[in-house]
């Protein structure tokens, strides 16, 4: 069955599981829980026009797509089949043609934004000096926990542990923690409750990235210097100026 699949496959994989369990559990939704030879091109098909008619973008279709292709793949290796995999070169009318571009903050918006966070104490406005200075993925840093940071050598961890997983292996790694950043992580450790940075989105059942970014897009807006700009929080990392003149401003 292919919600057996999927659970051996992410095991073996030992990847971040939540976006192939959304897949997968959406399409067996449209499609039925089937033996995954039971699956078909028009399962596919009515999938994807399933998607769009709940808004999604063709990217995260694609994405959700490949996610299930991969489950399948690995099925059909260990059933030793030579099924063809119904979402193989699968065609999704317009897709890239509804790609929106975002803008992005400049020096000064990034001064005014940090400035206001770091006056406001407010847990969830410190994410945006940390975000926009070690350029890491929002779920990374809500993700923190006390002992993942070492202010002592201003140094954070970005690893896994049981509550949040990361998007690849590679994610793995240890940044530096300067300016705005440093100053931000030390109104965190004073605020800090059981072990972790962000309690309010880092709960016993998981993550919660996606309350986080709504939040702290939500609190973006209220700043006149920022205001429509709030789309640019995803790409806060990306700089239209080197970032160590932002540290020394």
């Amino acid at each position: 069955m292919l919600r057996d699949f999927c659970n051996e496959y992410l095991q073996l994989r030992e990847m971040r599981s939540q976006p192939t369990l959304l897949a997968v559990e959406s399409f067996i939704a449209v499609a039925g829980h089937r033996s995954v030879e039971d699956y078909g091109r028009e399962d596919a098909r009515l999938y994807v026009q399933y998607l769009q008619r709940k808004g999604n973008k063709t990217a995260t279709i694609r994405r959700r797509i490949n996610s299930i292709s991969a489950v399948l793949n690995y099925a059909y290796a260990e059933l030793d089949t030579d099924k063809r995999n119904p979402f193989a070169r699968l065609i999704i009318k317009g897709e890239g043609a509804d790609v929106s571009k975002r803008g992005t903050f400049t020096k000064e918006q990034l001064r005014q934004g940090y400035a206001e966070a770091l006056s406001s104490g407010k847990s969830l406005w410190l994410l945006l000096p940390i975000l926009g200075e070690t350029g890491c993925r929002l779920g990374e840093v809500v993700g923190l926990r006390v002992e993942d940071v070492d202010l002592k050598q201003s140094v954070i961890h970005i690893r896994p542990h049981a509550l949040r997983g990361l998007k690849t292996i590679g994610s793995e790694r240890s940044l530096p923690l300067v300016g705005h950043a440093r100053t931000a992580m030390q109104q965190l450790f004073e605020q800090s409750e059981q072990g972790v940075l962000f309690p309010r989105y880092l709960k016993p059942d998981g993550i919660k990235t996606d309350h986080a970014s709504v939040a702290l897009s939500v609190s973006i807006r209220r700043v006149p210097q920022l205001c429509g700009l709030d789309g640019a929080l995803g790409l806060v990392c990306r700089l239209p100026v080197p970032r160590e003149q932002l540290v020394q401003a």
